[in-house]
């Protein structure tokens, strides 16, 4: 087939046939089964070539001419030529690393995954990226697409839900409405970067308006005081924020964070590893822009339990003083549950928290202002067979909006969720209500696209402003009596060591060497399952709609008992949406592709999972810094952040235990066939803990209890950096709470004016 009658841009006729070849030996066609050459894939391919992964052509050239190359030294002609059972043993050592002697195995290993995750893209991905022709991939799996609205009735049927039919992301895209003065906000966002009108002075410099500057922002503006807030990426309208998984999900190609993505944190296992590699993510990638990470995020707002403010102290009564792991360096909060009660609920209130008062771990002083999200049919097995074996499964409490909320719609439930941005604001992130009540104030001043540099101190060392680069690309300074960094973990450290002066010559924070130390980030477990006579309907809501366990997380757990110290969420949870679908863990005994692989892709409907979400211990010696060799592709050529990391062998054990746990409810529930997730898989987990610890002493700490710098006056770090555990419960909500106490704090000590509802 000629190049010009398929429009193909980057690729040969003769590659093309070859990728052909390939890509239907890894995903064959079958009876009423399109295979990947009718789907589309190589047409996904050379497009994603020109494109998004244009690094990868040089890559592809070699591979395909190396599969070439094999098979006319096996069996005399070339790969397109070849026999099904030849291309099949041919892409088996292509997968094994042996497909060539003149690269290294590890190398091609690396490759053959890539080119799975493109197979998948071009089978299952919407078909406005080239591929996935007619919805194809989508009519083979019975996905009936973007629908941003499911019934009750659909989340608890015991038929397979199908649609009238298929919508794609043009579909959706006529449906989401335009928000209007999203658009307006993200106008002034930029007209305020390019000129700024707040130059002098200002009483609080936030750098970074993500999920903890965005709340923040109102606390301060509220009190009176003037405010400047520097964010990296632009005010999105919840039209920009769209149900594309490729494109937009964090999981993916992570397109909602473009400054991320060319600043991907280093790592290394062992501080004796001179080189690094580019750090891998368990769950997803950060976005940047107003809100946040906040923004994609599957909105699971949990309460910390009360002896987990605690934790050193909890172990060594139960255990004794010597119980912790080797090198451990677990410590106690310098705040306690008491001290953030009322914060919690305040926050709740705020954004509109849905959940009950089932889970009879945690106590409130107020009930949640929403109904828990509705039942679904793999929550109603979960809760059954855990009810039945004594624990206590309760609707986890989510940021969403069961039922309208101060202005907002109730939700659709919308599979298209968790990991995308809130394209119909029915999940709440701070640029919903923070950020557009503090630039209503007329008291802050919101620059998008404004990349923060470097901390000014002066001649005494404390805090005075911050160097930022604008839209334009002009050096600009900015002052303010107070520097925030709101920004997220990795950042906020990387300034604070690049802003060294001479009152601080190993960086701001760090003249008692704590800065970095005790870097924590999340495993996220898992164990499938396989229910032949059960239909779970998983593409009917989003990850919301969740029920969870905190059982094995509550200060009644032994966890010593079972050979380990920490515990976990378990939990069930919705949401299936087609590349999740195509790239859950597989059981043993299915390959990564060919006709097994697409088999066991039909199956999806009957496959159940319980998630895990573990506790992970701070080590003295995880920690993040600033890596020598590697630097940014933004232009401003930034030194990287290296993350030093690695799982031990107390996290490992309990992840065994989880999963053995896990796999014991399904087979209560029904299943026939279990079989494990990887314990990890990133260092990166959007739940990334630690580094400049919050505590009462100086010496072993970075951060006061509010959130003030040791060593630097005027400089406050607000971030999920100050935690010194990390429980296996989601933060978010108690990042906020300590913010929220934090930023209250400092706006007092700056003359602001008390708040109406404030916590005393």
């Amino acid at each position: 087939m000629e190049k010009n009658s398929r429009a193909l841009r980057v690729l040969t006729p003769y590659q093309a046939a070859q990728a052909d070849a390939l890509f239907e030996t890894m995903f064959p066609g079958g009876e009423g089964t399109p295979g990947a050459v009718e789907t589309g894939v190589t047409e996904y391919l050379d497009l994603t070539l020109e494109g998004h992964g244009a690094d990868e052509l040089p890559r592809y050239q070699w591979f395909l001419g190396a599969l070439d190359e094999a098979a006319r030294a096996k069996y005399g002609h070339a790969f397109a030529e070849a026999t099904p059972d030849e291309r099949h043993e041919i892409v088996s050592l292509a997968e094994q690393g042996q497909l060539s002697d003149r690269l290294p195995a590890e190398n091609q290993r690396d490759f053959f995954g890539l080119l799975v995750a493109h197979l998948q893209e071009g089978l299952f991905a919407d078909p406005v990226h080239g591929g996935n022709k007619d919805a194809l991939g989508w009519k083979f799996l019975r996905h009936p697409g973007v629908w941003l609205e499911n019934s009750a009735e659909e989340n608890l049927s015991t038929e397979h839900v199908l649609k009238d039919r298929i919508k794609t992301l043009a579909d959706a895209t006529a449906e989401i409405p335009r928000d209007e003065e999203g658009h307006r906000l993200k106008q002034l966002g930029y007209e305020n970067a390019v000129n700024p009108q707040f130059t002098d002075e200002v009483d609080v410099l936030l750098v970074g308006v993500g999920a903890m500057g965005g709340v923040s922002a109102q606390v301060f503006a509220e009190a009176g005081l003037t405010v400047v807030g520097l964010e990296a990426g632009p005010f999105r309208p919840l039209d920009e924020f769209l149900p594309d998984e490729l494109e937009h999900a964090y999981y993916t190609r992570g397109g909602l964070g473009p400054k991320f993505q060319l600043e991907t944190p280093r790592w290394r296992e062992d501080p004796s590893e001179p080189e690094t590699k580019a750090a891998t993510f368990s769950l997803g990638r950060m976005v940047n822009g107003v809100g946040g990470s906040a923004g994609h995020y599957g909105s699971w707002l949990r309460r910390f339990h009360e002896w987990q403010f605690a934790p050193k102290s909890h172990y060594e009564d139960l255990y004794g003083r010597n119980v912790l792991p080797e090198d451990c360096s677990l410590a106690d909060w310098p705040v306690t549950y008491q001290d953030l009660e009322p914060y919690y609920t305040r926050l709740e209130h705020l954004i509109g928290i849905a959940g009950d008062d089932t889970n009879p771990f945690v106590t409130r002083s107020r009930p949640l202002p929403l109904p828990p999200t509705r039942p679904f049919v793999l929550g109603q097995k979960f809760t059954e067979a855990t009810r039945a074996a004594g624990l206590h499964p309760h609707p986890v409490s989510v940021g969403f909006t069961t039922e309208t909320y101060d202005g907002r719609r109730a939700t659709g439930y919308s599979a298209w969720n968790n990991g995308l941005g809130s394209f119909l604001g029915d999940r709440w992130h701070p640029g919903l209500g923070p950020v557009p009540a503090a630039i209503a104030s007329g008291r802050f001043e919101l620059r998008t696209h404004s990349r923060v540099t470097r901390i000014i101190t002066d001649e005494t060392g404390a805090a005075r402003g911050v160097e930022w680069v604008d839209p334009t690309g002009r050096v600009r300074t900015q002052h303010a009596r107070a520097v925030v960094l709101s920004a997220y973990t990795y950042e906020n450290l990387r300034l604070m060591f690049l802003s060294a002066d001479s009152k601080h010559a190993e960086g701001l924070g760090n003249n008692s060497g704590q800065l970095g130390l005790h870097y924590m980030t999340k495993m996220f477990g898992h164990v499938d399952a396989m229910f032949p006579d059960v239909n779970f309907n998983r593409h009917t809501g989003p990850a919301a709609q969740g029920v969870v366990l905190d059982d094995f997380l509550s200060k009644d757990f032994r966890s010593l008992d079972h050979g380990f110290l920490g515990g976990a969420t378990l939990g069930a949870e919705q949401q299936a949406l087609p590349l999740q679908i195509a790239r859950e863990t597989l059981p043993p005994t299915v390959p990564s592709w060919g006709a097994a692989y697409r088999d066991h892709l039909a199956k999806w409907p009957h496959q159940g999972v319980i998630r895990i979400q573990p506790d992970a211990l701070p080590y003295a010696s995880h920690r993040i810094d600033i890596d020598p060799r590697h630097r940014d592709r933004s232009g401003l050529g930034m030194p990287l952040v290296r993350v030093t990391y690695r799982l031990r062998e107390n996290e490992r054990k309990l992840a065994a235990w989880m999963a053995q746990k896990a796999t014991g409810l399904l087979r209560d529930m029904g299943a026939t066939e279990t079989w494990e997730g990887p314990y990890f898989t990133g260092v990166g987990s959007s739940h990334d803990l630690g580094g400049a610890r919050f505590g009462h002493n100086p010496a072993s700490s970075v951060l006061d209890e509010h959130l003030a710098v040791h060593d630097t006056k005027n400089l406050y770090l607000y971030s999920g950096a100050a935690f010194p555990s990390c429980p296996g419960i989601n933060p978010t909500l108690t990042i906020w709470a300590v913010v929220m106490r934090a930023a209250e704090h400092l706006a007092g000590e700056l003359g602001g004016a008390p708040q109406e509802g404030a916590a005393q």
